[in-house]
């Protein structure tokens, strides 16, 4: 499963940080932009104070009127920009303009502010077309027995103060890249670098043979130990099935040679006797070969069993429900059997696999069915009893036969331990319901009924 978009860890990390280091560079070009702008204005605002301060110099009142000389110096000093031209105007005590530009912008408001301080005041307007900064400086005088003052202006449009801005921008800017581009690539590095370990995992898992199952022993880094643990897990559970499918393999090819063998012989046997004989051989080859039918049947349904206990299929079902279907699929076997089911529960509902359940059930009856009939011609009666203790669903199935020895109970749900060997069983009906009861947390016990009166099989599982 690949990150959207992306074919690796690598790539979607430089993405994501790529993003983030272009919102800041947005942000440092905004700061820097405004501060190289400040820088350029300080600058030159400068300048234009001083020119404006020279011209100031040289007013002079004569009776009646306000003179003015203005110096070249007061304008040279503005001669480092020489791309940018230049505007002044001086305006007398009546508001008329002395000298100077006469249609120049005026900003009254920012004037008084100055007057008031007795400082410079800046502004910015547009004149004849283009973008210029403006220094407004004023003088009291006394002119013909009265006082007011005297406002020196002086202009300059901003093409020096941009190209002066665009360069500390991109001065300041150009460590800024440098160092985003520099630090990609330490991220760049550092990702491969940290990724080592997991591909030393996918080159030891790569060199390993097929069967070897064993946990990854590498160390890797904390951010990937869970998914370490994740594929330990994985792997411990593949090797668990393994080995029961190793065991299913082993009892099948162990268990299966000889009634197969019994069964050739037999039919060998049919095929050379006549009469009588042969009648006998093709009873005995049935005999084995219901018998080979059995055995086959409880080794898939052992397999079935065990798969399924791993794999944990949960869920609610009817336990009475299965009963009753099991008790249907039972009767090719009842022939004269009694069997009798009883219950007082609408419904027995539990939390748990119905498939395995319903195999330990089929195990039971097919016991007590086959296995459960005494010797003696007194009637066959299998008793089936559902009923709940307190939070526990309790199925008993009870026959009428003789029961077990106190050491084949012991030994009951053992893998091919038969408590009857003379039955003709093969050791795994109770070994499945064992291993149904234990994988749902429940228990089974084993007994003979008092009185010598057969044998109880009890299943007790939690009820949902």
């Amino acid at each position: 499963m690949r990150l959207k978009g992306f074919r690796s860890i690598r790539g979607a990390l430089l993405w994501r940080l790529g993003i983030v280091f272009a919102a800041g560079m947005g942000a440092l070009y905004l700061a820097a932009t405004s501060y190289a702008k400040f820088a350029a204005d300080s600058s030159f605002d400068q300048l234009l104070t001083g020119s404006a301060g020279s011209i100031a110099e040289t007013l002079s009142i004569t009776p009646g009127e306000v003179r003015v000389d203005i110096p070249y110096a007061a304008l040279d000093m503005l001669a480092a920009a020489p791309d940018d031209r230049v505007f002044y105007r001086v305006i007398g005590v009546d508001g008329k303009t002395v000298t100077g530009y006469s249609d120049l912008p005026f900003d009254t408001a920012a004037t008084r502010r100055g007057g008031a301080t007795g400082s410079a005041s800046f502004f910015d307007a547009r004149y004849r077309g283009e973008a210029v900064r403006f220094v407004t400086l004023g003088r009291e005088v006394r002119v013909g027995g009265r006082s007011g003052w005297v406002w020196v202006q002086v202009g300059q449009t901003r093409a020096a103060r941009s190209q002066l801005a665009r360069q500390l921008t991109i001065r300041a800017l150009l460590p800024i890249v440098a160092m985003t581009v520099l630090a990609g690539a330490v991220v760049w590095a550092s990702v491969g670098r940290a990724m080592r370990p997991l591909e030393k995992v996918g080159q030891d898992l790569a060199a390993r043979n097929a069967a070897d199952l064993s946990p990854i022993a590498t160390n890797v880094p904390r951010e990937v130990e869970t998914l370490i643990a994740a594929v330990n897990q994985f792997m411990g559970r593949l090797d668990k099935n393994m080995n029961v499918l190793r065991t299913f393999i082993a009892d099948a090819a162990h268990q299966l040679r000889t009634p197969l063998a019994a069964l050739l012989v037999q039919i060998r046997a049919a095929e050379t006797n006549v009469g009588p004989a042969r009648k006998d051989s093709l009873a005995a080859a049935g005999l084995s070969a219901k018998r080979l039918a059995r055995l086959v049947d409880q080794l898939l349904s052992d397999a079935v069993v065990a798969h399924r206990a791993e794999a944990r299929h949960t869920a609610p079902f009817d336990l009475k429900k299965v009963i009753e279907h099991s008790l249907h699929d039972a009767l090719p076997l009842v022939g004269d059997a009694d069997v009798r089911f009883t219950t007082e529960l609408p419904e027995a509902v539990m939390l748990g696999d119905e498939v395995m359940v319903a195999e330990a059930v089929k195990n039971l009856l097919h016991n007590a069915l086959v296995h459960g009939a005494a010797d003696d011609r007194r009637e066959q009666v299998v008793e089936v009893l559902l009923r709940r203790v307190g939070p526990t669903l309790e199925l008993s199935v009870s026959d009428s036969g003789h029961g077990m020895a106190a050491e084949a109970i012991d030994a009951a749900g053992r893998r091919f331990n038969t408590g009857n060997p003379a039955g003709g069983g093969v050791g795994l009906g109770l070994a499945i319901v064992r291993q149904v009861a234990e994988s749902h947390g429940g228990s089974l016990r084993v007994e003979n009924r008092a009185g010598g009166g057969g044998l109880r099989v009890t299943l007790e599982f939690a009820a949902a």
